[in-house]
């Protein structure tokens, strides 16, 4: 193993002249350096050095190890005698070895800047996400927003009136638009259930072709409830001229039941669990269906702090939330993801269930 030794710069002078120096046994000694910038050059060319030079006792030291790269010697060490043994090539050894150590200084100027640069790329996708835009484009936004609230305020939908009186319209970063409009009824409300699908889709196509004609872009649009929940979701593609459902709360292709149904549903039948000698208590579900997969995000009455959390015997609470699992997996055969939450909406788990497989599997756990 190769051993660095600190010696100072007159010693080192001497010891590559080949006097043999005196060793003595080993002792420790507390001493007071200074370090500045120190460089050495040699010829006027400068000495690369891993191991930054020192002054002590008005002595300048620096590591016998780089000296003897930087000038082309091999370096072995008896630690058995406590002898450092230096051996000699050839003169060319001391250029290569010096233009290699600038080379590697170089390599890792260039890998910090790579890194710097890719930084400012995460910040730059960040401040576009998060709508920085320039003032003109905002101020366009805005106009488009204020056009949609008082063109699109409300549908006439099979007898009853959809009113949405806000529009939020932004820039993604790529470039797609997105609108989310909000409305004044509640999504488990007979206003949403008994909706005529097509002829909302209908009006949902309007905004997206109103959208269209001041930005040539695809669009997202997302609405929401008067309790800001999601209710529906549609894409726009505007090189096929095509609107998209993407996202419908309360839309079931495999049972009767909606997603309304079967949350009061689990409220009945998985208000509780029996666990370790306690019970714990679920007292709300929210169920949200997607293209692929179904997420129930279910709310405690406990902290995650309790005991009765931290004591709980994991086995069994996923036997529990596989057994919810089995209850939705009837009525979608879709994948399903259950987020677990406590009294304060604090994750407490969080799981999978692999409709194909018919297996849970646990990802997060919030251990106290």
């Amino acid at each position: 193993m190769k051993k660095k030794v600190i010696f100072p710069l007159a010693l080192i002078i001497v010891f590559l002249l080949g006097t043999v120096l005196g060793t003595t046994a080993g002792y420790s000694q507390k001493i007071t350096a200074w370090f500045y910038d120190i460089r050495i050059n040699l010829d006027s060319k400068p000495l690369g050095f891993y191991s930054q030079p020192f002054i002590y006792n008005g002595q300048v030291y620096v590591s016998i190890n780089d000296i003897a790269k930087n000038m082309g010697y091999g370096i072995q060490w008896d630690n058995q005698n406590k002898v450092m043994n230096l051996s000699s090539n050839d003169n060319n050894r001391f250029n290569i070895n010096t233009l290699q150590y600038e080379l590697d200084q170089k390599n890792t100027e260039i890998a910090n800047l790579k890194f710097q640069l890719s930084q400012k790329k995460v910040e730059l996708d960040i401040l576009r996400d998060n709508k920085t835009t320039s003032s003109t484009t905002r101020k366009n936004l805005n106009d488009l927003e204020k056009k949609l609230e008082d063109d699109y305020d409300s549908h006439r939908n099979n007898g009853r009136t959809l009113n949405f009186d806000n529009y939020d319209v932004s820039q993604l970063s790529n470039d797609k638009i997105r609108v989310s409009m909000y409305g004044d009824f509640d999504r488990t409300s007979n206003y949403w259930k008994n909706r005529d699908k097509s002829d909302f889709e209908d009006f949902i196509e309007k905004i997206c072709e109103k959208v269209d004609r001041d930005y040539n872009d695809d669009i997202e649009v997302t609405v929401y409830d008067e309790d800001n929940d999601k209710t529906a979701e549609y894409t726009y593609d505007i090189s096929r001229d095509k609107l998209s459902e993407e996202y419908v709360y309360g839309s079931s292709s495999n049972s009767d039941d909606d997603l309304d149904d079967l949350e009061d549903d689990l409220e009945r039948h998985f208000d509780d669990h029996s666990n370790n000698g306690k019970t714990m208590n679920f007292n709300r579900y929210d169920l949200s269906e997607y293209s692929d997969e179904i997420r129930v995000k279910i709310y405690s009455d406990f902290d995650r702090t309790d005991s009765i959390w931290s004591n709980r015997d994991k086995s069994d609470f996923r036997y529990f939330i596989e057994d919810v699992c089995g209850r939705i997996d009837r009525d979608y055969n879709k994948d399903i993801k259950v987020y677990v939450y406590d009294k304060d909406d604090d994750k407490l788990a969080e799981y999978t269930y692999d409709d194909g497989d018919n297996e849970i599997k646990n990802t997060y756990d919030y251990e106290y």
